[in-house]
């Protein structure tokens, strides 16, 4: 089962996502982060496949996440919504 950690700062924005997703919960398993910092917390817990990030989220932004995720987590697949 892969794993998927999606990073939005808009909690609706992660609801919608869910519930367009909820289809997939067999075959992936899925978390949520509000932002950028509350990721890299989740990441240091479990080990995840892929980040999918918002682009623009006060404080981190997507880009530095993902910059940050490639350097502690060099596997992860990184994508920007």
């Amino acid at each position: 089962m892969k794993r998927i950690l999606f990073v939005d700062d808009e909690p609706k924005v992660l609801q919608g996502l869910q519930r367009m997703l909820r289809s997939m919960r067999h075959e992936w398993e899925m978390e949520f982060a509000t932002s950028g910092q509350e990721a890299l917390e989740i990441l240091a817990k479990a080990p995840f496949d892929v980040v999918v990030t918002d682009m623009r989220m006060p404080g981190m932004d997507g880009a530095q996440l993902l910059n940050e995720v490639m350097k502690r987590y060099p596997s992860v697949v990184r994508i920007i919504l």
